[in-house]
């Protein structure tokens, strides 16, 4: 008997563990009365998360006019919004640092999954979009369902990940699995009490194609797309991966998607380069 989404997200809880540090911090920001200088102090501790912390407040993501050399500077400055976001992006990451990327290739897939965040950013960002405060983190973890897998199916995982130009990788997914890693994605953040926000879009954006849903959920089916298109040169065409129809209900142009892929091109390196992702 096959498993579900559900199933392969409880089995991965109990090999990838959120780390104590995040969930202290999550716990501390969720906490209206909790100062500023307390949760500085807790991250001070943690030097893996304090320097993820600096490294992407100093990034082009943020271009602030001078250098964020503490903490507490970086909080003030950033906010506790972007904070949280942060500490989300930090702790999910960190809880999938040890996959061993002779199973999968680690590095294209956080690639496509760092150039998808960062696209979904820019197209939320240029075009306005409502509602899509976390899209960057819905484009960061809408893959997490491959490393929730590929302990329990690596052949399987393997397989799906040689896709070719005769069909995409959402497509293989569903005929070997019987759904998509996006499906276990959300199922595996939902387990970790991540918002709606950020999990609803993961849940919804496949079904794009064929189903009328709201601006995160159609850019995050965009995103996703053109972050394999461009870690994949050659392999698909532009257009046809994407669909014309979704681009229109989003107001996208091909200025707006090649602007899109140079943002992403140009910072992605620098992301990446922050995230506990090797």
């Amino acid at each position: 008997m096959s498993k579900s989404p559900a199933q392969f997200a409880q089995a991965a809880q109990e090999l990838c563990v959120l780390p104590d540090i995040y969930l202290k911090l999550t716990e501390m920001l969720a906490n209206d009365e909790c100062k500023l200088d307390d949760i500085a102090d807790v991250i001070s501790l943690e030097p893996a998360i304090a320097a993820s912390l600096l490294k992407i407040a100093n990034s082009a993501m943020f271009s602030f006019p001078k250098q964020i050399d503490s903490i507490n500077k970086a909080l003030i400055l950033l906010g506790l919004s972007q904070v949280k976001k942060l500490v989300d992006a930090y702790g999910v990451t960190a809880a999938f640092s040890s996959i061993n990327p002779e199973i999968t290739d680690m590095e294209r897939f956080w690639e496509i999954s760092v150039e998808c965040a960062l696209i979904c950013q820019f197209l939320a960002q240029r075009k306005n979009i409502s509602n899509a405060d976390n899209i960057f983190l819905s484009g960061l973890f809408h893959n997490l369902g491959l490393l929730a897998i590929v302990h329990n199916a690596p052949d399987a995982v393997q397989f799906c990940e040689r896709y070719t130009s005769n069909e995409t990788p959402w497509h293989r997914q569903q005929e070997t699995f019987g759904f998509t890693f996006a499906d276990c994605s959300a199922e595996l953040l939902e387990q970790w009490q991540l918002p709606l926000t950020i999990v609803t879009p993961i849940k919804e954006f496949n079904h794009a194609f064929q189903e009328e849903l709201d601006a995160p959920s159609n850019l995050l089916y965009v995103a996703s797309r053109l972050a394999v298109y461009n870690s994949h040169p050659g392999l698909y065409s532009k257009k046809t991966i994407v669909g014309q129809h979704i681009l229109d209900s989003l107001g996208l142009t091909e200025e707006d998607i090649d602007a899109a892929i140079e943002h992403c091109n140009e910072q992605a390196l620098e992301l990446l380069a922050a995230f506990p992702i090797y």
